[in-house]
């Protein structure tokens, strides 16, 4: 799973002494050890600009950080100078390197791959030139996978696991920050959650640290499975989190059905796409208006701050470590590995 870039994600220079901090910080709780290995990472001029550093901290041979395209949300160059000044403050830019894609050489002697944008999609023809001993890491659970992400097929075929991080695990705090993240949503479309009767659309294990916070938050909530199951009711929101698939999760039947249920209600994204050209036809209120990009979350992580996002950084990297390891994954264990369960029925 990925974030939209924006133009307020820009790395905050002023802030190096922190990052520095927090970094040096995480990578002892999570006690993550990189020794001896070969890493690709994103480059990025937000935080994640400090998936770099961690990784050398760690004791990372090299890394090899892979710059986004350039579009009118993120600049190749900016992510590789916010990328290499962090490294460089801590004094590990010698076994940096950053470049605009994954070369076949690199691609040779990677032991560690984080497939998270703009690394990914990590395709076959990458899987296949991995070396014996590599891993490929996701930034988030292993359930969570989008289509295409990762070609599975070829992972299975070449025996590079999967490795996904437990959000939810108490080192990585996602059973704080998502509800943390659901209520900025709230703010930002100006919706009150106290006292809001909220329909919940959603079918996979983050409803209940949703539910919670907003109950939390004084909201009263109700949650669905599927969009055609709210029935109609004063809803002052309706919160969509569902896994995104090629298609809109609320498309034009399923917005037919919440115009009826709740005309008045503002939808809102919180992860799951919306066909907002049906939305406007049925005049529903959607928040964000303009889509944050396909499969993205409604709004980034950063939102709440570098810390939940150099928690996730590291916790994705600590589990890689004990996958490629091997040592045995747990359930509420940090570790997770993808199965056959956690991949669509199509792949």
């Amino acid at each position: 799973m990925t974030n939209s870039g924006s133009p307020e994600r820009a790395f905050p220079q002023t802030d190096t002494t922190r990052m520095l901090s927090l970094i040096h910080g995480n990578v002892r709780t999570f006690e993550l050890n990189l020794s001896g290995l070969r890493v690709i990472v994103p480059a990025d001029n937000g935080s994640l600009a400090a998936a770099a550093t961690i990784a050398l901290v760690a004791g990372a041979a090299s890394v090899t950080a892979i710059t986004p395209q350039t579009n009118r949300f993120r600049s190749a160059e900016e992510a590789a100078e916010a990328t290499r000044a962090l490294a460089s403050v801590a004094g590990l830019s010698r076994n940096l390197s950053i470049e605009e894609r994954i070369d076949h050489q690199t691609c040779r002697t990677t032991n560690l791959l984080v497939s998270s944008d703009p690394v990914g999609p990590v395709t076959r023809s990458i899987v296949e030139r991995l070396p014996d001993r590599a891993v490929v890491a996701l930034m988030h659970e292993a359930w969570m996978l989008i289509r295409g992400e990762v070609d599975v097929e070829a992972c299975r075929e070449h025996d590079v696991p999967i490795s996904a991080v437990n959000e939810s695990h108490p080192l990585v705090g996602g059973a704080e920050y998502q509800p943390a993240l659901c209520l900025e949503l709230f703010r930002a479309a100006e919706v009150s959650a106290a006292n809001a009767a909220v329909a919940l659309i959603c079918d996979n294990p983050l409803a209940d640290n949703l539910e919670r916070g907003l109950r939390e938050a004084g909201a009263q909530v109700a949650v669905f499975p599927r969009a055609d199951l709210v029935f109609e009711h004063s809803w002052d929101a309706i919160v969509l989190a569902l896994r995104p698939l090629d298609e809109p999760r609320l498309g034009i039947r399923d917005l037919g059905v919440i115009a009826k249920a709740a005309p008045a209600a503002t939808i809102i994204q919180y992860w799951g796409d919306i066909d907002r050209k049906a939305a406007r036809y049925f005049e529903l209120s959607v928040w964000p208006p303009r889509t944050p990009g396909k499969g993205q979350w409604g709004l980034p992580l950063e939102t709440l701050g570098a810390e939940p996002v150099l928690r996730r950084i590291t916790g994705a990297l600590k589990s890689a470590q004990l996958v490629l390891a091997g040592a045995p994954t747990q359930p509420g264990g940090l570790a997770q590995v993808l199965t056959q369960n956690d991949v669509f029925d199509s792949e």
